[in-house]
Formats: C-alpha cells, sequence, structure tokens
C-alpha cells in the first residue's frame, strides 16, 4: 500500500522554494519533512555512513534540505532512530513522522515519494514477517525452503509491478530488490540455529543455492541494513559449521577468531571488511568484562583491520574495560540535581551503592526499574543512586518529579559520560564499595537473584 501525505506538506514545500525566486527547483534535489513529538531539535542526515549535515528544526517542527554536490543514492536519516531515503536529481521529498511510532507512522510526498514508501512499507512488511518467522523455522528444511522461495518470488513480482508503474530507476531497483531478497536469505542463513535437530538433514547445495548470486563485496549496499544483517547471519551460519566440526566447546575467544577468518575469506571488498570486522569485535567487546580477553580480541582485531578509525575505536573501548574492571576506582564524571547544583559523582558515594540508570526516553523501563528499586531499597547495606542518561534537562526534571524520584542525578555531560562508563544499555548497573571502588559491572537489577547477588559483594 502507497502511503500519502496531506496536501499541507506539499505547499509547505512549494512555500519554501517560492520565497527565493533565484531557487530553480526543477534543476535542485530537496529533502525535507516534519516530526511531531520531536526528540531533538535537529535531524542528521547520512550518506553511506558519512554524517552530511545537520539539519535545524523549525518552530514547527519541520525541516527543509537543500542538496549541494548532491551524489544519487541511499541516505538515511536520523533523529534518535533512523530510517532510509532513496534520493535522486531534482527529487523534492517531503516526510512526516511522529516519534511516538516512529516507523509505522513515517510516511512520504513530493517527487521521489513513491520509491520511499516503497522501502519503508518492505521494511515493516520484513519486521512483520519476522515475528512469524519462528513458527516457520519449525518446519522440514525442504518445507521451509520452498515456502520461503515462494513468499519471495511473490514479494518480486510486487516489485516488478511497482517498477512499470511508476519507472523506478536500476539504481533503486537494485536497492528494493535487495531489500526484500536479502530479509529471505538471512531467514535460511538462520534455519539452522532455530532448528537445530534438522540442521543436519539440510541438503546444502540446494538450500544455499542462492549464495552463487551474493556479491560478497558490493560498496553500494554496504551501509543497508538487509544487506550487512544478511551478511551477519551468514558469517553467524558458516562459523558455526566449522567450529562444530573443529570446536564443540567453544568460547568468546574461539568464537570471535573464527568469525573474523570467515570475513577474512569472505569479502575483499576493504571498506566493507573493514566494516563487518569492526560491528563484530563491538558486539563481543560489549559482552566482556575480563580485561586479558578483551586485549586478546584486540590482537586479533589489529592483525586483519585496516581502519585506522575503527582501531582507534576499539582500541579506545578495550581500554575502558580495563580501566572499568573490578578493583578500579569509578571514572569521574560530573551529576546535577534537580536544586541544579553540580558536582562530582564519587562525592556522592559515602557506604556501598548500586547505581542504574534511566532515561526519560524509556518511560516503560522508568517505571520498572523505579519499581524494582523500591523492592530491594530494604537492603541497609547498600544505597541506590539512579543517574538518568537524559540530554533534555526540562524532560528529566519533570520525570523526576512526577514520580518523587528520590536519591536521582542527571549527568552533567550524558554523551562522554555514557562511553566512559560503556553504558551501551539502559539496563546497566555498577555496584561500588564505600570508596567508589568497582565491585561488580555486570549485575542485572531484573535478575531475580539480584538480592543475593548483590550481598555476596559487601
Amino acid at each position: 500500500m502507497i502511503k500519502f501525505l496531506p496536501l499541507s506538506y506539499l505547499l509547505f514545500l512549494i512555500a519554501f522554494t517560492s520565497c527565493n525566486e533565484n531557487i530553480k527547483t526543477e534543476d535542485a534535489t530537496y529533502f525535507g519533512g516534519e516530526i511531531i513529538n520531536p526528540k531533538d531539535d535537529f535531524v542528521l542526515l547520512y550518506k553511506d555512513d558519512v554524517l552530511i549535515d545537520s539539519v535545524a528544526l523549525d518552530d514547527k517542527n519541520r525541516f527543509l534540505y537543500k542538496f549541494n554536490d548532491f551524489i544519487p543514492g541511499l541516505y538515511h536519516f536520523n533523529h534518535k532512530e533512523y530510517q532510509y531515503v532513496y534520493i535522486e536529481p531534482t527529487d523534492s521529498i517531503v516526510f512526516r513522522l511522529n516519534t511516538i511510532d516512529f516507523d509505522e507512522s513515517l510516511t512520504f510526498s513530493g517527487k521521489g515519494a513513491h520509491k520511499n514508501n516503497f522501502i519503508i512499507n518492505t521494511f515493516l512488511a520484513n519486521e512483520i514477517h519476522d515475528t512469524k518467522a519462528y513458527k516457520l523455522y519449525k518446519l522440514t528444511p525442504k518445507k521451509f525452503s520452498t515456502l520461503i522461495s515462494g513468499e519471495l518470488q511473490q514479494r518480486l513480482n510486487i516489485l516488478e509491478q511497482y517498477k512499470e508503474r511508476y519507472d523506478f530507476s536500476e539504481g533503486f531497483n537494485e536497492v528494493a530488490n535487495a531489500h526484500i531478497v536479502y530479509h529471505f536469505h538471512a531467514l535460511k542463513e538462520r534455519y539452522p540455529v532455530y532448528n537445530r535437530q534438522q540442521a543436519d538433514s539440510i541438503n546444502k547445495e540446494q538450500f544455499y543455492k542462492f549464495r552463487e548470486n551474493i556479491d560478497f563485496n558490493t560498496g553500494n549496499l554496504g551501509s543497508f541494513y538487509p544487506y550487512y544483517e544478511y551478511l551477519y547471519a551468514l558469517i553467524d551460519n558458516l562459523s558455526a559449521q566449522k567450529l562444530k566440526h573443529t570446536h564443540p566447546r567453544e568460547n568468546e575467544l574461539i568464537s570471535y577468531s573464527s568469525k573474523v577468518d570467515v570475513i577474512d575469506s569472505l569479502v575483499q571488498n576493504e571498506i566493507l571488511k573493514n566494516q563487518l570486522l569492526k560491528n563484530t569485535t563491538l558486539h563481543y567487546l560489549r559482552n566482556i568484562k575480563c580485561k586479558t580477553k578483551a586485549k586478546k580480541l584486540l590482537t586479533y582485531f589489529n592483525k586483519h583491520n585496516t581502519n585506522i578509525e575503527n582501531k582507534e575505536k576499539v582500541t579506545k573501548l578495550v581500554y575502558a574495560i580495563e580501566r572499568l574492571s573490578v578493583g578500579n576506582y569509578i571514572p569521574d564524571f560530573n551529576v546535577t540535581t534537580i536544586e541544579n547544583k553540580t558536582f562530582a559523582f564519587k562525592n556522592t558515594v559515602h557506604k556501598p551503592t548500586v547505581v542504574y540508570f534511566w532515561s526519560s526516553n524509556n518511560p516503560r523501563h522508568l517505571k520498572s526499574v523505579h519499581k524494582r528499586v523500591v523492592q530491594h531499597s530494604s537492603n541497609k547495606h547498600f544505597n541506590f543512586v539512579g543517574v538518568s542518561i537524559d540530554d533534555n534537562k526540562k524532560n528529566w526534571g519533570n520525570y523526576s518529579q512526577k514520580l518523587n524520584l528520590k536519591n536521582g542525578y542527571l549527568l552533567t555531560d550524558p554523551k562522554i559520560t555514557k562511553e566512559n562508563l560503556l553504558i551501551q544499555n539502559i539496563n546497566k548497573v555498577y555496584v561500588l564499595d564505600k570508596n567508589a571502588k568497582i565491585l561488580s559491572s555486570d549485575l542485572n537489577i531484573f535478575d531475580p537473584h539480584f538480592s543475593e547477588k548483590l550481598n555476596l559483594l559487601y
């Protein structure tokens, strides 16, 4: 189903261009939109993961961006969440979305809208299909393959109809085709993971025949979610099959090195290879607390990576893991009180303390975590301190007063502090002794055995 915006949003575009008589709209390329319930006062625009510009929202939460030195192709815009947009010369694309329901509310209009409505509808269709995939994995390999192939062909037939109706360009058709095809290919790569009982009965030559047509070295789709999600599913599958015969009792280091070897042998495109290496390494480091293991991962990563920025990012993370290991003092950072007083967090620690995090952008978690804190607050050995990672002070203050939050602070510099404390997950918890030394950094406050594990640290 193609979505259309009200005429008022087209008038928004026309009004903008008519204000400047020097703009030749037939030669210009525009991208703009309106954001309901904005979470920032700007939108970030990227091309191939490279930031093009930060575009401010006006007082009506709208923006319009005119391209200079335009390069046609796949872009993505970011406003806390992100979505793709395909832009071609002289397009005048306008979107509208509500951040409460980001993807489901997103609609495009203007010249170039048809192809981008196709992208978002394909994205939503893939999401819906993922929810029923777990039932499909219970089928035998032959039935699963037949069903998936049939559904894939149906979706490709629809794309062909849209292509003829709206005269899609070959460049966009490649992206739209990839959006559909790689979603279904990823399902087949994941089948052995979700149906291990029947995995050995797979006829690999027929089941994975589609691999013959995979381009493992394209530069056009390297930053496109469906493509690299397929590659990760493939890498996981190939690595698992390899380790099944060589290391049946694998550990994190063996699993990681195996995936790196698969990437190295599979991909020759240097940019794509470095991206896969970086993301795979970051994924493993987020789950590793041991500094010795982290350094070993770094050594193996450096043998294969050729990107200096990626090396710096991974190295910084490894050093952070070392810095945040048990027995070290928690790094210095400042917090702000509801009375607008700022001071070093370590000065608030006078007895063993559980530090948990929350954000007004995640109200469900906010209510849940504070409910758990109330349950655990009877533990007299520990203080419980809530720290907001919000970058919107007003939202933090409103929620603090609304929920009557006690013993809580706001990060004074959330961006830098989140990096220094490795807060990549809102469920992050630090347990400190009375001197602000780290006793633990991997407890989960929602763990039913949290109290018992916490008391073992006292």
